[in-house]
């Protein structure tokens, strides 16, 4: 799928879902307004008129959040494609990397090498020292 239909199809989603809930509240906001707006009886025991307003709020109901959500949807559309035409159309094609600059060693690196070749220099000073004398019996030295 192009990626401009990508965030034609999510925005408008997004726009449509916020516009609706909106026109649902002021059509629920005008009902309520309606029903207030009831005439007053003339005689206290006369029947009441029937509200004028009970057919528009009947109309209201589906209509306002649907064409809310309608038009949102339409200015979303025209905006991406306007944005799409004015910011150019770019082939959206994986830009290759640029090939990665040799890094010189780490220095932690370059020290533990350096201290593991001593230790192996010592061991291997201490391991010949200690074949060349066999009468000299080595005790380990304690840390303590």
């Amino acid at each position: 799928m192009h990626p401009l239909l990508k965030r034609i199809l999510l925005n408008s989603l997004v726009t449509a879902s916020v516009l609706g809930l909106m026109g649902y509240g002021l059509t629920e906001l005008a009902r309520m307004w309606l029903v207030t707006q009831a005439p007053v009886r003339a005689q206290p025991g006369a029947p009441a008129p029937a509200p004028a307003g009970d057919d528009t709020a009947a109309a209201l109901g589906p209509q306002v959040p649907l064409v809310m959500a309608g038009w949102g949807v339409a200015f979303v559309v025209v905006g991406e494609v306007v944005l799409w035409f004015v910011r150019g159309r770019k082939q959206y094609v994986a830009k290759s990397a640029p090939a990665p600059v040799p890094a010189g060693p780490d220095p932690a690196e370059v020290l533990l090498e350096q201290l593991l070749r001593e230790a192996e220099a010592k061991q291997a000073a201490e391991t010949a020292r200690s074949s060349a004398d066999p009468d000299t019996v080595r005790v380990p030295a304690s840390n303590s």
